[in-house]
């Protein structure tokens, strides 16, 4: 078996964690990131108002945006 090597790992892809993520790959580090499902307790949010830059927005939807740039 071939084992990889990575520059990080996260444990976790709720905001933080992809948050996190999303720094990284921004910094060419080669990142895992572990967890059982996207979001964690954001992706449970209805309705989010007060995350810089974006005006209104379901905690699923901040989610997948976040995934999508890292």
């Amino acid at each position: 078996m071939d084992m990889k090597l990575y520059d990080t790992i996260i444990v976790g892809a709720g905001i933080s964690g992809l948050s996190a993520a999303l720094y990284a790959s921004r910094q060419k580090l080669s990142t895992l990131v572990i967890s059982k499902d996207l979001g964690g307790q954001l992706t449970l949010t209805d309705l989010i108002e007060n995350y810089p830059g974006i005006e209104s927005i379901s905690g699923l939807s901040l989610a997948q945006k976040i995934e999508k740039q890292a």
